[in-house]
């Protein structure tokens, strides 16, 4: 072997399948009827790994889930009490997976009718994928790069606003075998565009399993997601399982690649949380330029926060660094200024190979930088911006406060 394991650091992973086996309700569109499953079109699954050195664990769980909700990031910490972990718990945003557990008005919509055996199903499998994570762990050396794939995602919010085209991969070497923790930003939309009644964990699942022709083991972390869209042609006759291998052979061929030419990461394993309150809601649909729309905002915003009055208010941005390796797990559909910003202040510190994840411990809804609510964009992209804008759940200074608090975490890690 031509690399070294005398880091002290140590690896493990483990995955468990969690794809229930009755028709349930679907999450990602709002519907005032449930959005059963009618098939399984392919099995979810909620990946673990566990990372150990100098008595730090951290330990990333993610799931083929829309997002992840303050009860399930509690009801997995309080399982794994025992173990003395930091947790990233993250969804790959997937809009063909389970709903029905979150029972309020708003969740109800967005996720179908409340079940209480979901979210204890949810849990159950998480604690299993951590703890066989945590029962794996062996030497191993940490190895990182990124590279840029384009042609797979593109800005649906503004067609001259921001892109973030990086692929970032982890490759994680033991003595028999591998793992590989990769990141891009793209919306997980096509399966549930084009079969709407499929369960599916989308691209990130389909990419997954072609990584296993290489590497003993794959797992996902979503990227920026505000703003963000997914390659979906619209050729006549595009097919789900089509547009899926249009998108997921080019991010398995390039994950691999970069895989083989990655250098270690060097560096010990560090782990930060920095937590506030996030106020009151405070959501606002509207562009202050739309000066005769704006009128609406009062009677819009009254209504959206009481819908919006049950979502936790706890606000957190949770990082762990591994040398040149860093993630910002934070709890939003995290607009792509917000992230392209977060590994810009990484990279400054010397972390040269940074995520910023979304749907990571949490949720408070869609994120941008206050600046990015002046100008409303052309009326081919003002739909999706207005629907981005009005699911700000905490005002729109927030997206400026998770930057600031993660340009911390990296500081207290640096």
């Amino acid at each position: 072997m031509t690399h070294s394991l005398d880091d002290g650091l140590r690896a493990g992973w483990a995955e468990v399948e969690f794809t229930p086996a009755e028709p349930v309700p679907l999450a990602g569109y709002t519907h005032w009827n449930e959005r059963l499953s009618n098939r399984v079109r392919d099995p979810l699954m909620v990946r673990a790994v566990a990372f150990e050195q100098a008595g730090q664990r951290v330990v990333l769980v993610s799931y083929d889930l829309l997002m992840v909700f303050e009860e399930l990031y509690q009801g997995l910490r309080s399982r794994l009490v025992d173990f003395g972990v930091n947790l990233l718990v993250h969804a790959t945003h997937t809009h063909s997976s389970v709903g029905g557990f979150w029972d309020t008005f708003l969740g109800r919509r967005f996720l179908g009718d409340y079940r209480p055996w979901m979210l204890r199903h949810l849990i159950d499998a998480g604690e299993r994928a951590a703890r066989g994570a945590l029962a794996d762990l062996a030497p191993a050396q940490a190895r990182v790069t990124a590279g840029t794939l384009p042609g797979l995602n593109g800005n649906r919010r503004d067609p001259d606003g921001p892109r973030d085209e990086e692929l970032t991969v982890l490759r994680l070497v033991r003595a028999q075998d591998d793992a590989v923790v990769w990141s891009y930003s793209a919306h997980p939309v096509i399966v549930s565009e084009r079969e709407h009644h499929a369960i599916s964990a989308d691209f990130p699942g389909e990419v997954n399993r072609r990584l296993r022709r290489d590497h003993g083991f794959a797992v996902y972390v979503q990227g920026s997601l505000g703003g963000v869209d997914v390659l979906f042609p619209q050729e006549p006759g595009m097919t789900a399982d089509h547009n899926l291998e249009l998108m997921s052979e080019p991010l398995a061929i390039a994950v691999t690649t970069l895989a083989r030419g990655a250098a270690p990461a060097g560096g010990p394993l560090r782990f930060h949380c920095e937590e506030w309150d996030a106020g009151a809601p405070d959501s606002r649909p509207f562009f202050l330029d739309q000066a005769w729309r704006r009128r609406l905002d009062l009677p819009l915003r009254a209504a959206v926060n009481r819908l919006v009055a049950p979502v936790p208010r706890k606000a957190r941005v949770s990082a762990m660094r591994l040398g040149r390796f860093g993630i910002a797990g934070f709890q939003a559909d995290l607009g792509v200024g917000i992230g392209l910003a977060a590994k810009a202040h990484a990279r400054r510190l010397g972390i040269d190979c940074p995520v910023s994840a979304s749907q990571t411990n949490g949720y408070l809804g869609y994120l941008h930088l206050h600046a990015e609510y002046d100008k409303a964009p052309p009326k081919s992209h003002l739909g999706m911006a207005v629907y981005e804008n009005a699911m700000n759940f905490f005002g729109r200074r927030t997206g400026d406060r998770v930057l600031e608090a993660a340009q911390r975490a990296y500081d207290r890690m640096a």
